[in-house]
């Protein structure tokens, strides 16, 4: 799929499993990471380390009217810092900057 657009956000001091970052994003955009029926802003995230900072990009698709909207959800959602896992464990990490 080809995604219209990006938004990349940094974390600090992550503690749990990195997969958690894009699960965040997914239970923000869409309620929950398994959910049924397509989602509303179709996205796939992808983080990746360097040094102690977790850069998470974020690729999606939204109407003109909605993407910053959507770039705020995600940005909100990376700076509250926490999620519990399917595994019931919680992930969490620090802002960056």
């Amino acid at each position: 799929m080809n995604f219209e657009h990006e938004q990349v956000c940094g974390v600090r001091g992550l503690d749990g499993d990195p997969a958690a970052l894009g699960g965040a994003v997914t239970v923000r955009l869409c309620g929950h990471w398994e959910h049924e029926g397509p989602c509303r802003w179709p996205h796939h995230s992808d983080s990746v380390e360097d040094g102690d900072v977790w850069f998470t990009t974020v690729r999606f698709n939204a109407a003109e009217d909605e993407v910053e909207s959507v770039r705020a959800m995600i940005s909100s959602v990376l700076a509250k810092g926490s999620i519990v896992g399917p595994d019931g464990r919680r992930t969490t990490w620090g802002p960056f900057g």
